[in-house]
């Protein structure tokens, strides 16, 4: 499998981002979940209650997606990123990092990665769905260049997408649909 182009993504040192292969699932699910444990912390205890059961669930949520990986030196997964067209963007669907990876720019280096695939894609932007004042959401989007969509620019597919991403227990009006335009 091809790494993916590693320059101009802030990719921290000791790290490499490359395709998603299946034996990484069991890695990714144990990532995802215990990157769900910093929502607790946040006032989400739910999210954290609630994690992928199996890597069945994960690979559900995945299908029909691409995957990016991102490895240690040694190869270890650190940490993921998921995404699909829908509609003129490309929908991050999820981004996980290892909390033991994590505040090193590997989250923002898998969204640069992610924004580069969509711009090859020929797509308007990308898109995602996160928490409104959770600070490793929002605000780190935000950062990346992300904004908020108004409600009467919102595209139906992202609407409905948008309701489906809403995590069970929280409110609609804490979550909130950003897009970063190409």
């Amino acid at each position: 499998m091809r790494p993916e182009p590693q320059d101009g993504i802030g990719l921290p040192s000791g790290y490499a981002i490359r395709g998603h292969r299946p034996d990484d699932d069991l890695a990714l699910l144990g990532i995802e979940n215990r990157a769900a444990e910093l929502f607790r912390d946040h006032g989400y205890p739910d999210v954290a209650d609630e994690p992928f059961g199996s890597v069945d669930d994960l690979r559900a949520m995945m299908a029909g997606h691409r995957v990016w990986v991102a490895t240690t030196q040694e190869g270890v997964a650190a940490g993921f990123a998921v995404a699909a067209p829908l509609d003129a963007f490309f929908h991050l669907r999820e981004l996980s990092v290892d909390p033991a990876h994590g505040r090193r720019g590997l989250g923002a280096a898998l969204v640069r990665t992610v924004i580069r695939a969509g711009r090859a894609a020929g797509l308007a932007g990308v898109s995602l769905t996160t928490f409104r004042s959770v600070p490793f959401n929002a605000p780190f989007y935000a950062g990346l260049g992300f904004a908020e969509l108004p409600q009467s620019e919102v595209p139906d597919m992202l609407a409905e997408m948008f309701e489906r991403e809403v995590p069970k227990g929280v409110d609609a009006s804490e979550r909130v649909l950003m897009v970063r335009r190409y």
